[in-house]
């Protein structure tokens, strides 16, 4: 619920944001100022569409889905990173185009326009600050910010910080690309700046698809994880780990699978001693719903 309240905030926020930017660009005619109402619009359609892949991830198992649907906020977020991002950066890069090549096109209220940018300039480096912040209270000292992206498995975090990210560099580049358009009074660098633009939302899309696409498959745990989930089997009892697959059934689910060789002459049976791998599992990775199978052999 407190979730929901908080997205239904950044959804209100982001439609302010969307009209503000709009009214700007149909008075002003600016190419960056239409990358920026396109990047308000991405914004409000990928909040809705979480929203719905959240409402789904949350229905119980069914005869069908008997894990649940967990993995719908992977496919929302697909959606959104190879339909509304590509889509967007494609339309973006096709009307600053078109601007660049117009010898008539000229920004009116270049003041106004950069007052936006500028707001616009400050929101996006707030939302990336609080994003990284939460990036860096799961992140390994060892990591760069690209393998901890690849390595991530909460959609949330991944769509909003990559965006956010992104959004960022959007923002700077119109800035530079209006100002210099008022220094010079030459409207071509409004229309480079959307070209700019336009294309990180389609590297975005390109990075978001691939990272969610995975997912959506099915990823193993983290190497973080697994090397937890790893030293619990590994017990005096247990002599050799023969396999160990992990499957991610949603951002906070994990199905783990193994087989194991243990000691014929172990002081525990064989199912109190996966009684307690269970357990200890779980405890390592507090965070996780965990679904964990495990079978044995003796030696």
């Amino acid at each position: 619920m407190e979730q929901q309240r908080a997205r239904s905030i950044v959804l209100f926020t982001h439609l302010i944001g969307f009209g503000i930017k709009f009214l700007g660009f149909v008075f002003s005619g600016s190419a960056v100022l239409m990358n920026e109402n396109i990047h308000s619009l991405i914004d409000c359609v990928n909040q809705g569409l979480l929203v719905v892949g959240e409402k789904r991830a949350l229905r119980e198992r069914s005869d069908l889905h008997q894990f649940g649907e967990g993995r719908a906020v992977y496919f929302f977020s697909t959606v959104v990173a190879m339909t509304v991002f590509f889509g967007g950066g494609l339309f973006a890069l096709i009307e600053a185009g078109r601007d660049l090549l117009d010898p008539t096109h000229e920004v009116m209220h270049i003041q106004v326009v950069a007052a936006i940018l500028f707001a616009s300039l400050y929101i996006e480096v707030v939302a990336v600050q609080s994003g990284w912040q939460e990036v860096k209270g799961q992140k390994r000292e060892t990591q760069t910010l690209i393998e901890f992206l690849q390595d991530s498995r909460d959609a949330d975090l991944l769509l909003g910080f990559t965006e956010n990210l992104f959004a960022l560099a959007s923002v700077s580049v119109a800035l530079i690309g209006i100002l210099l358009t008022s220094v010079t009074g030459n409207a071509i660098f409004d229309s480079i700046g959307g070209i700019l633009g336009g294309l990180l939302l389609l590297t975005a899309a390109l990075f978001l698809g691939k990272e969610f696409y995975s997912l959506l498959i099915g990823e193993s745990a983290s190497q973080a994880d697994l090397q937890k989930i790893t030293t619990c089997l590994q017990r005096p009892e247990v002599l050799q780990i023969n396999d160990l697959r992990t499957v991610h059934l949603s951002s906070d689910e994990l199905l783990i699978v193994a087989d194991i060789v243990i000691r014929e002459q172990a002081v525990l049976e064989p199912h109190h001693l996966i009684d307690q791998i269970d357990l200890q599992i779980k405890a390592a990775l507090p965070e996780l719903k965990i679904y964990c199978y495990i079978e044995t052999e003796e030696r």
